[in-house]
């Protein structure tokens, strides 16, 4: 039971009072929901306010209140918890060889029964306002399955409840406003000034992935999936004897920390150490258990087909031959990327098979990332292969990538070791959430966290860190590329052909 803190300014207890009422009756209509329709034990979490316009969960049920109490219920969850509540629902065990993601987007019978918990939480909440005193139309549901999606022209405040169940965790979110506001208790600094009805919510915005990337590294990406789908048709299925194809890649932003919180018991799971000129990093792939399953049994000379059976446990030839499938795919991989950067090398680290939650310590959780997917066909078993890659690397990549342009004042004069060139350093500040930038002003300091790159002329140089020194700021040169190179003449027999490398 949610109580009314005493607070100020004047007034205010009267409106936590209604808004804590409010907030009660939504929510016994939440645990009456969930544990009547499917048995479950629910508790409440600790009630907090964020003041934000935008989805922040994988799934969200928008529930939308006119009448004599206006405003939305949110409930959301991560698709981890939306495919146990499925199988809560149903009563049984379901598998797949799919992300739940691309499970729960193509599932009817998924959607349909989150989109039933919804209509059971809204009848029931209309229910319990009707016996307040509180004469309310509530709307039919809308299912969103994405996060960042816009619900309102301007922020406003939300009170969100987490519930904690055998499932997952689902977060209640609530923004009411009385229809006869309070006077004088200045209400609205509480709540949504104007709220957009769910069904009018089509803006999406850059949520998933903080880290600003642009089209150059969308191209760059796009070049080398396509590489990498003629590599498999072409190289991978000689090897193992079988058709394999992959279909287009499907980019998605997404974060390392909620990619490791999805449920992964569909896949298998590699981690590769990336090398290339500018620094290291860490990159992944996922894999359908089902398609590695048909690699491995034609690696080991059968005809490549799965298991009829989910595999529980991996024998120790399994998984060391799973980890050389992994292996070959991670190589493939890094030769998809050798046109645009040829010193690029993938060593495979780790092997993850089940959860890869479980294993989330020992990988980074923090940063932006891409997350590319293909749909596999191996003979006639369909699964999902999928590379996660951080936005740092992409960064570099891109900055690496390009031809070597021409200098002709530098070559035609005596004087060019003393023509002046300015170097440009550019570096990156903390993550911040929506809520924090929305606070920025004048005046604020912002914390600047790993290297700077260091350009000239079109050139990434080298990598540097900021520090302050006698009062400035300056950079000090933590890895660096010789200048000379980029002021060479790159001409081809002097017919206007510049060379075709990589750069820096």
């Amino acid at each position: 039971m949610l109580e009314a803190q005493d607070t100020s300014p004047p007034h205010a207890i009267e409106v936590a009072e209604w808004y804590a009422k409010m907030a009660n009756l939504v929510l016994q209509a939440a645990v009456e929901a969930l544990e009547g329709m499917m048995g479950l034990t629910v508790t409440r979490g600790q009630p907090s306010f964020h003041h934000t316009a935008y989805t922040e969960d994988d799934i969200t049920l928008a529930i939308s209140v006119d009448g004599a109490v206006q405003g939305l219920i949110l409930m959301g969850f991560n698709y981890r918890t939306a495919f146990r509540l499925l199988q809560a629902m149903l009563g049984e065990e379901l598998n797949t060889n799919l992300p739940l993601s691309d499970f729960l987007r193509e599932s009817e019978l998924a959607q349909s029964a989150l989109r039933e918990l919804a209509n059971i939480l809204a009848g029931r909440a209309a229910t319990l306002l009707e016996t307040a005193g509180y004469s309310c139309v509530i709307s039919l549901p809308e299912l969103m399955m994405q996060r960042g999606v816009l619900l309102s022209v301007h922020d406003f405040w939300q009170l969100t409840i987490p519930l904690h169940s055998e499932v997952g965790d689902l977060i209640l979110r609530l923004t009411l406003t009385p229809k006869e506001q309070l006077k004088g208790t200045g209400f609205l600094s509480y709540v949504a000034r104007q709220i957009v009805q769910p069904k009018y919510s089509v803006v999406r915005c850059d949520f998933a992935n903080p880290d600003n990337l642009g089209r150059a590294a969308y191209l760059l990406l796009q070049q080398v999936h396509e590489r990498y789908q003629h590599l498999m048709r072409q190289q991978v299925s000689m090897r193992y004897r079988l058709p394999i194809h992959l279909s287009p890649p499907r980019l998605e932003k997404d974060t390392f920390a909620h990619f490791l919180q999805r449920d992964y018991q569909w896949s298998v799971v590699a981690a590769f150490a990336v090398a290339h000129p500018l620094g290291s990093s860490l990159w992944l792939l996922a894999l359908s258990q089902s398609i590695a399953l048909v690699l491995i049994d034609r690696w080991l000379g059968g005809p490549g087909k799965p298991p009829v059976t989910e595999r529980q446990e991996w024998t120790p030839m399994e998984l060391a031959a799973v980890r050389q499938v992994l292996a070959n795919l991670g190589e493939t991989y890094a030769e998809a990327w050798r046109p645009h950067s040829p010193n690029l090398a993938l060593r495979l680290t780790h092997l993850f098979v089940g959860d890869i939650s479980q294993h989330a310590l020992a990988l980074p959780n923090a940063g932006g990332a891409l997350l590319i997917s293909h749909r596999i066909q191996a003979n006639e078993e369909t699964g999902t292969l999928q590379w996660l890659v951080p936005t740092d690397s992409l960064s570099q990549l891109v900055a690496t990538r390009g031809r070597r342009p021409s200098f002709p004042a530098f070559r035609a004069s005596s004087l060019s070791p003393q023509l002046p060139v300015h170097l440009r350093c550019g570096w990156q500040g903390q993550p911040l959430s929506l809520w924090q930038l929305s606070k920025l002003q004048v005046g604020t300091v912002l914390l600047l966290t790993g290297p700077c790159q260091i350009w000239c002329e079109g050139h990434l140089l080298g990598i540097g860190r900021p520090f302050r020194r006698n009062g400035r700021i300056v950079v000090k040169i933590l890895r660096w590329n010789t200048a000379s190179t980029v002021f060479t003449d790159t001409t081809d027999g002097g017919n206007g052909q510049t060379d075709s490398g990589d750069g820096v």
